[in-house]
């Protein structure tokens, strides 16, 4: 009998002693229940060992080359299906199922649905490069927005059919009032419920004041989407009222967006608890938030006047 937490391997000595193939083992674990497991005949061993050592290892390491944080435009294999939504998007007259089709047969069999929206944001990001660099009209990089924000809201629509009969965390993506940019908190949303959560994107002048509270009072996590400086005062009256209708503060806050990065101290004065770069950490923030909140994890305070908040902010270089 072993306890979980000291199982150690059989010696080589002690498997040769065995004179079955198969054998069953009883162990405890941590509630003192006890429960048996068959081990694998010799042949399925080496079976086993040989997929490990070779197909298995071989997609397993090419999924952890794909840096989730930075994009799938950093990635060569990823160019030519890039390129090919990138030519569609641009083209008059394609419909949402090309795209839809385009990224089904360009990207590898059987892509999760996260990948299918990394691809989607790797593409908004060189629409935004091309139209800093003036390689592309105010025209073409409107109709390719609004193209892909369609793409993108279809994505989360195809990844709410994968959830579980479960309930799933909520989070609200809220826009300023007058935020004008809105491809990003689709794309966020539909990270969101590609990782299995629901969401919905809101701008703050959308909703009745009803409605906003329900969505506000009913988010596991809250995101921010902010791209234009000019809109201070209205981000300070979101966060305003997002505290009036979350009073207890238990859903994280988190901001992102060019103006937002530009505004770090803004945001962290009024109680920001993160500043995120890409939508991938918005989400595993908001997932690491929502499991500490479950096992009611309390984190040390960072004290700071009459006020005491944890706070993060997570970018990185390009």
């Amino acid at each position: 009998m072993r306890i979980t937490g000291t199982i150690g391997s059989t010696s080589g000595e002690e498997r040769e002693q065995s004179r079955t193939d198969a054998c069953t083992e009883t162990f405890v674990n941590r509630d003192a229940q006890v429960l048996k497991r068959n081990r694998l005949h010799r042949s399925d061993k080496n079976k086993l060992r040989h997929l490990i050592e070779g197909p298995v290892a071989a997609m397993t390491a090419e999924q952890l080359s794909v840096d989730l944080d930075t994009g799938l435009e950093n990635h060569p294999r990823y160019e030519d299906a890039l390129a090919g939504l990138h030519r569609l998007i641009l083209e008059p007259g394609n419909r949402l199922d090309q795209l839809l089709s385009c990224l089904e047969n360009a990207l590898p069999a059987n892509s999760p649905p996260a990948l299918k929206v990394l691809a989607v944001e790797a593409v908004a990001r060189q629409l935004g490069r091309e139209w800093s660099e003036d390689t592309s009209s105010f025209i073409d990089v409107t109709i390719a927005s609004t193209r892909l924000q369609d793409l993108a809201q279809a994505l989360a629509l195809e990844a709410a059919d994968r959830i579980s009969a479960h309930p799933a965390p909520f989070a609200a993506i809220l826009l300023p009032k007058d935020e004008q940019h809105s491809l990003m908190a689709y794309l966020t949303g539909a990270f969101f419920q590609a990782f299995g959560w629901q969401h919905q994107v809101l701008t703050h002048d959308q909703p009745s004041r009803q409605e906003f509270a329900g969505v506000v009072g009913r988010a596991d996590a809250i995101c921010i989407g902010w791209s234009n400086t000019r809109l201070r005062p209205q981000v300070r009256q979101l966060v305003d009222d997002i505290r009036l209708y979350a009073p207890d503060g238990n859903q994280s806050l988190i901001a992102g967006g060019v103006a937002a990065l530009e505004s770090v101290e803004f945001l962290v004065e009024m109680g920001i608890d993160c500043i995120c770069d890409t939508a991938y950490s918005a989400v595993k923030i908001a997932d690491n938030f929502n499991n500490l909140e479950k096992m009611d994890f309390v984190p040390p305070k960072v004290h700071s006047g009459h006020h005491a908040k944890t706070r993060r902010i997570d970018w990185r270089n390009p």
